[in-house]
């Protein structure tokens, strides 16, 4: 069977390397995946149907360890109401496609997981959010009187803002650290990072959550480079597809809502999901310097696709060098090899 190889361009043979897997997430899980090489470059190739494989097997692994919330458990809390998979997700205030992903086999965020079982577990906590999502025109009469049939309850209601505080204290716990060379010796500014966000969506057509990594990334190693500290003060992981935001920080960076939002789509490979700019992001903070290293890397990968970027990063030293899962050093900002193309 052949499959199409991004790097050759053109339809190829492939291969099945099994390599094992012993952590996830810095979790100590013990397993394998296969992985398909392509038989004439040797690049590894992404297979719908293998990875789903793989994070079958990784994801409930993981899932049994840290205690994430199962699908099952997703399907029967909505039938106890006889809700829809969007109904769920509009009172949740998701991106649209989340809850069919959760409930496909897609791992949930740990914050979101707890938060999803909070109202199981909690039914007051449940209708809290349900009269918010109602009093918001989030879900219909008919959607908010199946779950409670007598629309005179008054509860106080729980604010979008509630949500979102929860959002940036799982970052902030993740993320703040004390500066050192795996953040470019720079302390979490998330506020630098949503308006960073918002404006890169606002110039790029296709702003991806893959890609979306690999713009800040490349921002914050060419600032090192430049200016030896970086702008956003994130810390990123070498993983397949490129460096990323350590422990997937990016989803919870990319529900928080102020400056930008979520919209997911449907694509041959699965579901993507794009970043759109609320178009009020204020650069006022940033010195001159930043905006012209963000608006360097934006003219350099906007016009690119996403495995295009992918590749970009793949060729860097600082992918090269490290292993699966590893932090990535700020030390390979001074042998980028992106600056060729400035």
């Amino acid at each position: 069977m052949k499959v199409y190889c991004p790097y050759c361009r053109e339809d190829v043979d492939y291969k099945i390397e099994r390599r094992e897997v012993k952590e996830f997430k810095g979790i100590e899980i013990d397993t394998y995946e296969n992985v398909a090489i392509c038989s004439k470059c040797n690049n590894d190739l992404y297979i719908n149907d293998i990875e789903k494989e793989n994070n079958k097997r990784i994801h409930e692994l993981y899932r049994e360890k840290v205690d994430i919330i199962k699908p099952e458990d997703i399907v029967n809390f909505r039938k106890k109401y006889g809700i829809s998979q969007r109904e769920l997700t509009s009172i949740l205030g998701f991106g649209k496609m989340t809850i069919n992903r959760y409930e496909q086999g897609k791992l949930p965020m740990k914050s979101q997981s707890d938060y999803i079982r909070l109202l199981i577990e909690n039914e007051n906590e449940f209708i809290k959010k349900v009269n918010q999502a109602y009093e918001k025109n989030e879900i219909t009469k008919k959607t908010y009187e199946k779950i409670i049939p007598n629309s005179d309850i008054k509860i106080k209601k729980i604010e979008k803002e509630d949500i979102q505080n929860l959002f940036r204290q799982q970052i902030e716990e993740v993320l703040n650290r004390k500066p050192d060379i795996y953040n470019g010796y720079k302390q979490l500014d998330l506020n630098k990072v949503e308006n960073i966000i918002s404006y890169m969506a606002k110039k790029v057509n296709n702003l991806t959550i893959t890609s979306l990594n690999k713009y800040l990334w490349y921002i914050d190693m060419l600032s090192f480079n430049q200016r030896s500290v970086a702008i956003t003060g994130l810390t990123y992981q070498h993983e397949k597809f490129g460096p990323t935001i350590i422990e997937q920080e990016y989803n919870e960076i990319s529900l928080l809502d102020d400056k930008y939002k979520r919209e997911d789509y449907e694509n041959e490979i699965g579901t993507m999901t794009k970043i759109v700019s609320n178009k009020n992001y204020d650069l006022s903070n940033f010195s001159k310097k930043e905006i012209e290293i963000i608006n360097t890397i934006i003219k350099l990968l906007k016009d690119k696709t996403v495995s295009e970027i992918s590749k970009m990063s793949h060729k860097e030293e600082a992918w090269k060098k490290t292993k699966r899962y590893e932090n990535i050093s700020f030390e390979y900002a001074m042998n980028l090899k992106i600056l060729k193309n400035i």
